[in-house]
């Protein structure tokens, strides 16, 4: 209770304060690497304001940067903006009678500016907000800022995932290049229903969605959506997890692809050594002994907070564990990662909302992993004909390999034990509540899988006259996965 009334006076402070203060508050939303979960479920309630831009100032910019073509999509904006962010204003309009959304981006916090909040969080009186003063969340904090100061970033991101030609698990929006500047941003609406009505309506299926996009942005798209709201996702007519912006993305680097997804595995079978060793280094990109076992020192010392009247997934609960052990490192962090946790600390809290209102307790964050596992290997699965590609591919993802064989042998223990739950979903079709694929499959795709990575990793090694077979036993092994991947659809 004492927690709950602080992050209320925390919450009330930061509204009346503004300015950089209310972009601190949205920073710290979900953030329990330093705040309870009392804190964290008052600042959730946090009431963001923005004056933005008005219609004219946006009809101004379009007819600069566009000429005649601004000046007729001015002339088709609504009256009243679809959002006003933090850092955008956003009206909708249309073009040749396709609905579109016209983004632009608020004037960035000065240094000054900057300056003074620094100095305003340094007068917090309460020694249990200490953590929200630390040199390494402030400075972070304004990494998360810089990263939405312009449209080009966000340009960039949405650029490049549309290269996947929509071959992914969410909807992202497309900028339409012609009406796209530094300044602005236009892009056909993502229109569906609103993810935030569903949640609040005890739909658990909409957050395993969610779940399944910040694992697919993490280990295959090489991002992570700095500021996942339920406000900014719909669920469209065709059942995808559609995102109608992408506020704040920031990148994973192509060196750490293969450590993302060993960690992910490695949290979510509650492997504590594998954890401890991935999560230091994506935290900070290099190896250290000392600070790995002292990060081994605070996991073992971390006890699971005691989440009052609440359910809470126990991978989240895992994940949570993990950001407040890397935390007290005190050493700086990657940005991606500190996000990576807080939307799944997010999601595991949506979840616990939606069991609140009757919905079955499930760990649907754990659930998430094979989907967006399968959906990788079907990807790579094409490139893996040619050899010589799939041996690149091997030598940048062969741990995956680990988090099947980890993933086979939990679900042999569920057999024995006449428990199976989770079945090997590559679709984005609705959460299916029984499996009945056979069980066989998933073992044996481990098999084939750990013999196509042999294969690829030494066949290069085998005697000269041993290099057909090898190459014939590598192609059987692609053919034999791309089966099983089919089978397990």
């Amino acid at each position: 209770m004492q927690t709950e009334v602080l992050g209320v006076r925390l919450r009330q402070a930061l509204e009346e304060l503004g300015g950089v203060y209310l972009a601190y508050g949205v920073f710290l939303q979900w953030r329990s690497d330093v705040l309870t979960s009392g804190e964290i479920e008052a600042l959730a309630g946090l009431n963001v304001e923005i004056t933005g831009l008005s219609r004219g100032e946006v009809e101004g910019m379009l007819a600069a940067e566009l000429g005649a073509a601004g000046a007729a999509l001015a002339a088709s904006l609504c009256e009243k903006p679809v959002w006003r962010t933090l850092n955008r204003t956003a009206f909708a309009g249309k073009v040749q009678d396709q609905e579109v959304v016209v983004e632009v981006a608020h004037p960035a916090a000065t240094e000054d500016e900057i300056a003074a909040f620094r100095s305003g969080v340094a007068q917090l009186g309460s020694p249990q907000l200490s953590g929200l003063q630390s040199p390494v969340v402030l400075n972070e904090f304004v990494d998360w800022l810089r990263t939405s100061e312009t449209l080009e970033n966000e340009r960039a991101y949405l650029d490049a995932i549309s290269q996947y030609g929509g071959d992914t698990g969410a909807v992202y929006p497309l900028p339409i290049p012609m009406l796209s500047t530094s300044r602005v941003m236009v892009w056909a609406t993502v229109d569906g229903t609103p993810v935030e009505a569903l949640v609040q309506k005890g739909d658990p299926s909409v957050c395993g969605l969610i779940a399944r996009a910040v694992l697919e942005q993490f280990c295959a798209l090489g991002m992570v959506e700095c500021d996942l709201r339920l406000d900014s996702m719909v669920i469209t007519a065709s059942g995808k997890l559609g995102f109608r912006r992408l506020a704040r993305p920031a990148a994973t680097p192509p060196g750490l692809s293969a450590a993302a997804l060993e960690y992910v595995a490695a949290a979510i079978a509650r492997d504590a050594s594998l954890s401890s060793r991935t999560l230091l280094r994506l935290a900070i990109s290099y190896e250290s002994p000392l600070l790995e076992k002292e990060l081994i020192s605070h996991l073992s010392a971390v006890d699971p907070e005691l989440k009052v009247h609440r359910w809470f997934p126990q991978s989240a609960e895992t994940f949570e564990a993990n950001w407040r052990a890397v935390s007290k490192l005190g050493v700086a962090r990657h940005l991606f990662l500190d996000c990576l946790h807080r939307n799944l600390v997010a999601i595991g809290y949506w979840i616990g909302d939606t069991v609140r209102l009757g919905a079955p307790p499930k760990d649907l964050i754990a659930d998430a992993q094979w989907p967006v596992v399968g959906r990788i290997l079907q990807a790579r699965v094409a490139g893996l004909m040619n050899v010589d590609d799939a041996a690149q591919w091997a030598a940048s993802t062969g741990l995956l390999a680990l988090g099947v064989m980890k993933e086979a042998s939990r679900l042999a223990g569920e057999i024995r034990d006449n428990r199976l739950s989770m079945g090997f979903d590559i679709t984005t079709a609705p959460e299916r509540t029984e499996s009945t694929r056979p069980v066989w499959l998933l073992p044996l795709g481990a098999l084939v899988l750990g013999v196509l990575l042999v294969c690829l990793r030494w066949g290069s090694l085998a005697p000269p006259g041993m290099m057909i077979p090898v190459r014939m036993l590598t192609l059987a092994a692609v053919a034999g996965l791309f089966w099983i991947v089919l089978r397990i659809r």
